[in-house]
C-alpha cells in the first residue's frame, strides 16, 4: 500500500493536469475534513478533567527548537516582513549553551527526534547550525532533526553538502516556484537564482551520496501546479531528482497569521483558509512546544500575529525544565481557557484551529503510557497541504 501511495503520489505531481485537478478537488476536500473534526469534537467533547492528565511535554510529542527568528526573504503569506517593520519582533540566533541545554533535557525525556525551525526564521542563517545538527546526533543520540528552509543560503560555504554528511533526517524547502518574476513577488527578494541553484545542488549531492535525507519541495505557489511542472527549469533541476526520497507538494490553501494577512496581499491564485473556529474547546496545536531563541517557551509553534514574545509564551527554560513549563499552570490557563471562550490574541482568528477529541486524547494517553512502558515508537508522514 505504502508503495502504491509513493507511486500515486510521484505521477500527481508530475503530470500538470492531474496535479491541477487533485489540488482543485483538495480545497474542498479540506474544508470538509475540518467540519468533520469539528463534528467529532462536538459529538463527544473532552472535558478538562480529561484533558488535564495528558497536557504535559513528552518524548513522544515532538519539540520544535527554533535556532533563529531571522529571515531573508519577505514572503507575501507570512508575518515576518510586517512583524519586522512594525518593530515588534526581537530577532536573535539560539546560542548553544541554549540550544544544548534543550537538547539535553528532551533526550531525559525520552525525546529523540527535533524541528529546528522558528515560527519564523530561516536556520541557514544560523552560523552554528551544523555544529548544533552534529551534537543533535552525535552527543545527545537524536534518531531525527529536520526544519524548512526557504534555499537562499544553501549554497553558502557549501552547506548543502555539510547539511547532507551531517546526516539531517528531513529537509523541507519552501519556494514559490521556477519562476523568477513569480519568485520575487512572492518572497519580496531577488534571490531567485540562489535558491534555484542551492535547490539542484542539494538535490544532486543529496543523489550521489545515496539519498540519506529526505527532501521535500514545498511550492508557495501563486500560479497553477501545471504552469510550474511545465516549466523548463523545474524539469532541468528538479523533476531528475524526484524518488521515493525526494518529492514536491502544491499549497492548496494559506494561514491568515491570527487575521494578520488579507487576500488582497497574496498573488495570483493564492487563497487564504476560510476561519472555522468558533468551537469553545482547545485546539490540538496547543499541545506542541517550541522553544524560542531565547529559550522563551511558547505554546504552538505555528503562528504568531504581532510577535513571539506573547500571550502564548509559558515559561523559559533557564528558570524551569521544559517538563515543569508544560505542566505549570501558565500553560494550563490558556489551554483551559478554550472552555470559556478566552483565546489568546493569535489563536481568535486563526485558520489552523483544530479542536481536539476523544481519540486525541486516548491517543496521547496511550502515548505517554507506553512511553513509560516502553512499548510504543514515534509515527511520521507526509501529506497535502
Amino acid at each position: 500500500m505504502k508503495r502504491l501511495f509513493k507511486q500515486v503520489y510521484h505521477l500527481v505531481h508530475t503530470h500538470g493536469w492531474l496535479a491541477d485537478w487533485v489540488y482543485q478537488l483538495a480545497r474542498p476536500g479540506k474544508r470538509l475534513a475540518s467540519r468533520w473534526r469539528k463534528w467529532q469534537a462536538l459529538r463527544h467533547p473532552v472535558t478538562p478533567e480529561a484533558l488535564y492528565p495528558v497536557r504535559q511535554l513528552t518524548g513522544l510529542h515532538g519539540l520544535i527548537i527554533g535556532v533563529t527568528n531571522i529571515c531573508n526573504a519577505r514572503c507575501v503569506f507570512c508575518a515576518y516582513p510586517r512583524a519586522v517593520d512594525a518593530k515588534e519582533l526581537k530577532g536573535g540566533v539560539m546560542s548553544f549553551a541554549i540550544f544544548k541545554k534543550v537538547v539535553d533535557e528532551w533526550r531525559a525525556l525520552g525525546g529523540d527526534n527535533i524541528d529546528l525551525t522558528h515560527t519564523v526564521g530561516d536556520p541557514l542563517i544560523d552560523p552554528g547550525l551544523i555544529e548544533k545538527i552534529n551534537y543533535g546526533f552525535k552527543t545527545a543520540g537524536m534518531k531525527k532533526i529536520t526544519f524548512i528552509t526557504n534555499g537562499i543560503l544553501l549554497n553558502r560555504n557549501d552547506n548543502y553538502r555539510k547539511l547532507i554528511d551531517a546526516g539531517v533526517s528531513e529537509i523541507y524547502i519552501s519556494t514559490s516556484g521556477v519562476d523568477r518574476e513569480d519568485y520575487e513577488k512572492t518572497y519580496g527578494v531577488q534571490h531567485y537564482d540562489e535558491m534555484l541553484s542551492g535547490v539542484h545542488n542539494l538535490l544532486r549531492y543529496n543523489r550521489e551520496r545515496g539519498e540519506p535525507t529526505f527532501i521535500a519541495i514545498r511550492f508557495r505557489n501563486g500560479k497553477a501546479p501545471s504552469q510550474i511542472i511545465a516549466a523548463k527549469e523545474f524539469q532541468e533541476k528538479i523533476r531528475p531528482f524526484f524518488s521515493a526520497r525526494v518529492r514536491c507538494n502544491f499549497t492548496v490553501d494559506f494561514d491568515n497569521w491570527g487575521g494578520l494577512i488579507r487576500q488582497e496581499e497574496l498573488t495570483g491564485r493564492m487563497r487564504l483558509r476560510t476561519i472555522d473556529n468558533d468551537t469553545n474547546i482547545p485546539c490540538g496545536g496547543l499541545f506542541s512546544f517550541m522553544v524560542r531563541f531565547d529559550g522563551s517557551v511558547r505554546l504552538c509553534g505555528c503562528r504568531f500575529k504581532r510577535s513571539d514574545m506573547d500571550d502564548m509564551v509559558v515559561g523559559n527554560i533557564k528558570d524551569r525544565s521544559l517538563l515543569e513549563i508544560s505542566q505549570s499552570p501558565e500553560a494550563w490557563k490558556i489551554i483551559e481557557g478554550f472552555y470559556v471562550g478566552k483565546r489568546p490574541e493569535t489563536c481568535l482568528d486563526c485558520t489552523l484551529y483544530s479542536p481536539v477529541n476523544a481519540q486525541f486524547v486516548r491517543g496521547r494517553a496511550q502515548r505517554i503510557n507506553g512511553h513509560l512502558t516502553g512499548t510504543t515508537a514515534p509515527v511520521s508522514g507526509d501529506v497535502f497541504q
